[in-house]
């Protein structure tokens, strides 16, 4: 995962007996299959406090997440980008865990995470999301998190908490919301591939200035469908090459400088083949 990223490598899991991680993997696998639906429902139209919204991701089978306020749908960036993130499933279990009180009794809780996360080789994350003046107002939060943390773990996951202060962090989420923008999809203008082949084929590091002016095709011209084609007019707001070195970063073929704001001087690398 790029280093720039809001998660982290999975830490040592305790060593679990065979028969547990063989449970383990097939429970995230029906968690993550087509059959799992969200175990919360947000209406729309219903008076939610915390905004609610729906972020659009091919990383979810059901093509959509629904967030449950915006730091949730900030947090996505984050995970749509990544390409080391394979699937993506929003309020995706309901689990029974023991929760230690402040006086120390145990008791039986339930919890449903905002979100569980599965990354290319294998890890699961479990997280939610909480901005941070709101954990100040819970005062067993720290309890909470541990508690959740020893149950996860058991299960073969990584528990998180996260909140602006990790999502929000500037200039990495207005890089991130930007190259966002420019991800593939079916309505790309004619021609992408062949542009996106270009650039793969580039010489590397470079810097986007020198991808776009290298380019044998580095503008759009757009015209009204009944308007002539010598009508066509540059369409200056959008640049294919920018927009070729954004989706072959999410796909994970080159890496870009998220540290500073993206602009021409950024530099771009090629990964290898064996980290791609």
């Amino acid at each position: 995962m790029r280093s720039t990223k809001t998660m982290v490598a999975l830490p040592q899991l305790p060593e679990l007996d065979l028969e547990t991680r063989l449970a383990n993997v097939a429970y995230w696998k029906e968690v993550f299959g087509p059959s799992n639906k969200p175990q919360k429902e947000i209406k729309p139209g219903s008076r939610y406090v915390t905004i609610p919204g729906w972020f659009p991701t091919h990383k979810c089978v059901r093509g959509e997440v629904r967030t449950r306020e915006p730091l949730m749908a900030d947090l996505m960036l984050h995970l749509d980008t990544d390409p080391a993130i394979r699937v993506i499933a929003e309020f995706p279990v309901k689990e029974a865990y023991v929760a230690t009180k402040a006086d120390g009794r145990k008791v039986v809780s339930e919890h449903i995470p905002d979100l569980a996360v599965l990354r290319s080789d294998g890890a699961v994350f479990v997280i939610d999301v909480m901005p941070f003046h709101v954990q100040l107002s819970f005062p067993n939060i720290n309890r909470k998190r541990a508690d959740l943390e020893r149950h996860y773990v058991q299960k073969g996951a990584k528990y998180s908490l996260l909140d602006e202060t990790t999502i929000r962090l500037e200039p990495l989420l207005s890089n991130l919301r930007l190259m966002w923008r420019h991800k593939q999809n079916r309505h790309e203008p004619a021609g992408m591939e062949l542009i996106r082949k270009a650039v793969r084929e580039a010489s590397y590091p470079a810097t986007i200035e020198t991808l776009v002016r290298s380019m044998p095709e580095n503008a759009i011209f757009a015209r009204w469908a009944d308007e002539p084609a010598t009508a066509a007019r540059h369409v200056p707001e959008c640049n294919p090459v920018f927009s070729a070195v954004m989706q072959l970063s999410i796909g994970g073929e080159l890496d870009v400088d998220l540290g500073r704001k993206l602009s021409g001087a950024t530099i771009v690398t090629k990964k290898e083949k064996a980290n791609a």
